[in-house]
Order: C-alpha cells, then sequence, then structure tokens
C-alpha cells in the first residue's frame, strides 16, 4: 500500500483474524496483515492504514477494544516497530 502509514498491533493470532474480519468491513481503511513481529516478548502484528485515515483507524480500535484484547498500538515502518501511539 503505497503511502499507507505502517502501525503494529499487540494482540493473539486469534485475535488478529477477529481485527481483521472488523477492519474489513471499513472498505479503504486498512489492511491488516499476519506479518508480525516480537518486542519484548509480546507480539505485533502489522497493519497499513491508508493515507488520512489515521484518526478513524484509531476511533475504530478504540471501540474493538470493547470486544477484543488489543495492548499496545505503535506507529511504524515495515521492518521495525518504533514509537507508541
Amino acid at each position: 500500500m503505497k503511502d499507507a502509514s505502517v502501525y503494529w498491533l499487540n494482540t493473539t493470532e486469534e485475535e488478529i483474524h477477529f481485527i481483521d474480519a472488523i477492519v474489513g468491513a471499513y472498505d479503504g481503511l486498512a489492511n491488516v496483515r499476519r506479518d508480525y513481529r516480537l518486542r519484548d516478548g509480546k507480539v505485533f502484528f502489522k497493519v497499513y492504514v491508508a493515507p488520512g485515515m489515521e484518526d478513524e483507524f484509531s476511533a475504530l480500535l478504540d471501540r474493538l477494544r470493547q470486544k477484543a484484547t488489543i495492548g499496545e498500538v505503535l506507529a511504524g515502518e515495515d521492518n521495525e516497530t518504533s514509537q507508541a501511539v
């Protein structure tokens, strides 16, 4: 996804499937990947967020946290995690 923002979600493999299904219902918002990184013993899955949709993605995550286990959310790059958001 060119020019997309990369986020890393701390969650489980089971939960990422649920999160993917919900995010997929919002056409053009984001693309949840099964790519993951380990950081401090936690698993983070990659999400590409469409340009200009960062606030909507954040609001959706806030709502998803009521039903899904989502830990830290990090803004980052394709190859590494970086600062917490």
